[in-house]
């Protein structure tokens, strides 16, 4: 008797049985790998967004000019130079810093050159991070004894010697503080 060759009905249910576990394995660890994947990128980008932010402001404080400088708890208004790409002829503009249910935002306009001919240009506005629900504000100033303290309010001529800026982020999130030195009369 000559015997056939092929696979019998039962070696074939062991193969596709090995098979789908194989693939099964093989999908669990495509779906860990992507997981882990989307999780480091959330991660990367958190900071080099906080990298981002931490720049931008940072360069428009320590580029203010001392005038009109008025600092609240919640925010501040003053007086600075942007940065090229913002297609100004004049970087000069007038700028507040606060937050709005959007997150943190500049509104800002160009600075008029002298005495404005008609109403100010409509200021612009730039979110700079979206996320953050608060925004602790506070000022390094020199007092009449001569001393310097903190305070969550500033006005008056000049700029305060320090800024620091305390976010508060949406979820569990945290940042470190901001801490940003205005240019001095000396400078």
């Amino acid at each position: 008797m000559r015997r056939q060759s092929g696979f019998t009905l039962l070696e074939m249910m062991v193969a596709l049985v090995v098979f789908g576990l194989l693939m099964a394995g093989v999908a669990q660890t495509m779906r860990y790998g992507l997981t882990a994947w989307t999780a480091e990128t959330r991660a990367a980008d958190g900071a080099e967004t906080f990298a981002a932010v931490d720049g931008a402001l940072r360069r428009l404080i320590e580029q203010a000019v001392p005038q009109k400088f008025t600092g609240q708890p919640d925010g501040f208004a003053f007086t600075t130079m942007l940065p090229a790409g913002a297609g100004l002829a004049d970087p000069l503009a007038d700028a507040a810093l606060q937050v709005t249910p959007a997150g943190l935002v500049l509104r800002w306009r160009p600075h008029p050159a002298g005495l404005p001919l008609g109403p100010p240009e409509a200021p612009r506005t730039e979110i700079l991070l979206d996320g953050v629900t608060g925004l602790d504000a506070s000022y390094l100033a020199g007092r009449a004894d001569g001393s310097v303290a903190w305070s969550p309010v500033f006005s008056g001529a000049g700029l305060p010697l320090l800024i620091r800026l305390h976010l508060t982020l949406a979820g569990r999130k945290t940042w470190p503080d901001i801490v940003a030195a205005p240019p001095s009369p000396a400078r």
